[in-house]
């Protein structure tokens, strides 16, 4: 079992429990946030994996220390981490007392306060692709959840953020992915 050190280090690989049989893989990057690839195998095993050719499944803001069910295994010593920029563009709140979500970029500190605001207002009939595949600003820290969104991701190819329902009611989760799970098993 990791530690909660180990799962807080900035830059480090950890293998990703789904459900028995099923693992896929995380890095964490600055400031709290986390890249969920899209890699399956069986086991959690991944020697020779590079990162920097598996797609990138979401980036979320994670409270990693508390996500022992999920993150199982530091597996920086098994594969080449990603080194391509980190997505920097996120849903968040644009205007308090309107409750408005706009599209912001986030600096190099990777935070979400204080950020350009690219769109103010989003808006679901002009900005359907945007609020499809942009994630939304804020913690994650619910295993769970983590678990089901990959795992509906690898049995239907449809990548959704489920907690989006609740700011834009009207939408509907996207088609599934052109590309398929990536699975090195069997």
């Amino acid at each position: 079992m990791l530690t909660k050190k180990q799962r807080s280090q900035e830059n480090s690989v950890f293998g990703v429990y789904i459900r028995e049989g099923l693992y896929s893989l995380a890095q964490s990057r600055k400031n709290h946030w986390m890249e969920f690839f899209n890699i399956f195998n069986e086991k959690d095993e991944w020697d020779g994996i590079d990162l920097n050719k598996i797609d990138v499944l979401f980036t979320y803001s994670v409270a990693a220390h508390s996500l022992k069910e999920l993150l199982v295994s530091l597996q920086d010593d098994n594969v080449l981490k990603n080194l391509r920029p980190m997505q920097s563009k996120i849903i968040a709140t644009t205007d308090i007392l309107a409750g408005t979500k706009g599209l912001v970029e986030m600096d190099d500190r990777c935070d979400s306060v204080d950020n350009k605001i690219l769109i103010p207002k989003l808006i679901v009939k002009d900005h359907l692709e945007i609020i499809h595949t942009i994630e939304l600003a804020g913690m994650h820290g619910n295993s769970e959840q983590i678990q089901k969104r990959i795992l509906n991701f690898y049995e239907t190819g449809i990548n959704w953020d489920e907690s989006k329902k609740f700011l834009f009611p009207h939408v509907t989760p996207p088609t599934p992915q052109k590309s398929s799970p990536y699975f090195i098993g069997k």
